[in-house]
């Protein structure tokens, strides 16, 4: 079916879909007030024998807080050392009976960190320029309101404290608001504090079970409200409205089962796990019905509907409009572009309205190359098209390690969708661990011409979806290249929103 007979078919489905997506909402899903990390006075943790404490290097993880830690008139200097309304404010480590700030250890309203008993964590690395993702636990707030998690860096050697004799890390903030987004503020042996935006490790709850939790940020704890009916029928409208004929015989050629067999089976599972396969969770684990193509399915059906979008929203008329779609990525030259213009190609781009399109703000983003970048692999950054900018304000080049991308690698090909088939099919314990699938093979074998080096002129605005085949260019470590991305917790790009609504 044609997308212009789309349009005009007095379809059922369309209208039920209609029908249905004016009375569904996107929120939060009422949590349990358990949270995941479980902060305490150190006597009470003491005495309760049975709380499992969370410890860096062997000791036990701390909070400043406490009515005697109260904020001067002008924190100016001194944010770190105070807490707002007797919230946490700061992270350090227990040592000589108190809590370890980085520069002094404070006693009074010293908590001690335990985590519940239901909720997994994990510590995991952060590159440069890369937004911390999955399920981030919210540890406290700073003076100016601003979340934070918990994060530890590289420790000085700094002689006779915690973290020159218990080796490797000490404690800092991970930003998850404010002017250090996406930063792990470290405290230096001077008192001061050293924000980095990459190479250290941030507190992560697992993903199956980290969205239970009221202090959890994840990505997969949004859902729409719709009853258990019209999220039954809203599957199978969006379906019937966006899948082709072509569609369903390569999903037929490759998993030898039909889309209908896929959705009858899927239509056997509980509500709640049908609102996940219609959310932006990266991959649903699912062994029979990923073998029948699930997350292929999610793929094109997600990338169907984008299309569709642009054109319902006239996105199609833009001048750019075909090169992006060919291509998946603009370069253009930002002196020569009015913030209206930017704002514009970002619709067409995303399918977005005027009003989801965040404000521009821009932020100095550096990268320093470091050995092993996890980065430096070639991959896909999730199932739906997703959105990153860079403003490049001077001349990139191959020595900087610029992006790597594949052009038209963000079409479901028959070739992508097999590669896809054959990496997510059970026990894939690859993409459980890491949704951001990794190429294992030459682009060129799935049909797509060679990666690209995108190296630039002086002034280059890029837009590129990143659901395309992509990776940081490689460079000597401790290299850095210089960008321009939008504030914000959008990974550097436009927020990643539910790509079926």
């Amino acid at each position: 079916m044609t997308s212009e007979e789309e349009m005009a078919a007095p379809s059922s489905s369309r209208l039920r879909l209609a029908a249905a997506l004016s009375l569904a909402s996107f929120a939060l899903a009422s949590p349990p007030p358990a949270r995941c990390l479980q902060w305490e006075p150190l006597g009470t943790f003491q005495r309760e024998k049975f709380r499992k404490p969370l410890k860096v290097n062997g000791l036990g993880v701390c909070a400043l807080s406490g009515g005697e830690r109260t904020c001067p008139a002008s924190s100016e200097g001194k944010g770190h050392e105070c807490v707002r309304d007797g919230d946490i404010a700061d992270v350090g480590m227990l040592w000589a009976g108190g809590c370890w700030s980085g520069e002094k250890i404070i006693e009074a309203g010293a908590r001690v960190a335990s985590v519940h008993p239901k909720c997994g964590v994990r510590w995991r690395f952060l590159t440069y320029d890369v937004w911390p993702i999955g399920s981030v636990i919210v540890a406290g707030q700073t003076v100016e309101g601003h979340d934070f998690g918990v994060c530890r860096c590289t420790a000085p050697e700094t002689q006779g404290k915690p973290h020159a004799t218990q080796k490797e890390h000490i404690l800092g903030r991970l930003y998850l608001a404010g002017p250090n987004m996406g930063g792990c503020g470290c405290r230096q042996a001077d008192g001061t504090e050293k924000v980095e935006i990459g190479a250290y490790e941030y507190l992560q709850a697992d993903e199956g079970k980290g969205h239970l939790f009221a202090d959890v940020q994840s990505n997969s704890n949004k859902e729409v409200k719709l009853t258990d009916k019209q999220i039954r029928d809203a599957v199978k409208d969006l379906v019937a409205l966006h899948i082709t004929d072509d569609d369903r015989k390569t999903l037929l050629e490759i998993t030898n089962t039909p889309v209908s067999d896929l959705i009858g089976e899927l239509m056997k599972e509980n509500a709640k796990f049908i609102k996940k396969v219609l959310s932006h969770e990266r991959y649903i684990p699912h062994k029979t019905l990923n073998n029948m193509g699930l997350h292929l399915l999610r793929c094109l059906l997600a990338e169907r509907v984008a299309d569709a979008r642009r054109r319902e929203r006239g996105y199609h008329e833009h001048p750019d409009y075909e090169t992006f779609m060919r291509d998946g990525i603009l370069v253009k030259n930002f002196t020569t572009m009015t913030e209206d213009d930017m704002r514009k190609v970002m619709m067409m781009v995303s399918g977005f309205d005027e009003g989801e399109i965040p404000p521009l703000k821009w932020v100095n983003r550096p990268v320093t190359h470091i050995a092993g970048d996890s980065q430096y692999d070639m991959h896909v950054d999730t199932f739906h098209a997703a959105y990153k900018i860079w403003i490049y304000q001077n001349e990139t080049t191959v020595e900087q390690g610029p992006l790597n991308f594949v052009k038209g690698s963000h079409i479901n090909t028959k070739g992508k969708l097999k590669w896809l088939y054959e990496v997510t099919v059970p026990p894939a314990k690859h993409v459980l661990k890491e949704p951001s699938i990794r190429l294992n093979t030459k682009e060129t074998n799935l049909g797509f011409g060679e990666r690209e080096v995108m190296t630039t002129p002086p002034s280059a605005f890029i837009i590129a979806d990143t659901s395309a085949f992509h990776s940081r260019g490689l460079a000597e470590p401790g290299t850095v290249r210089y960008a321009m991305r939008i504030e914000g917790p959008y990974d550097g790009g436009l927020p990643r929103k539910n790509p079926f609504f």
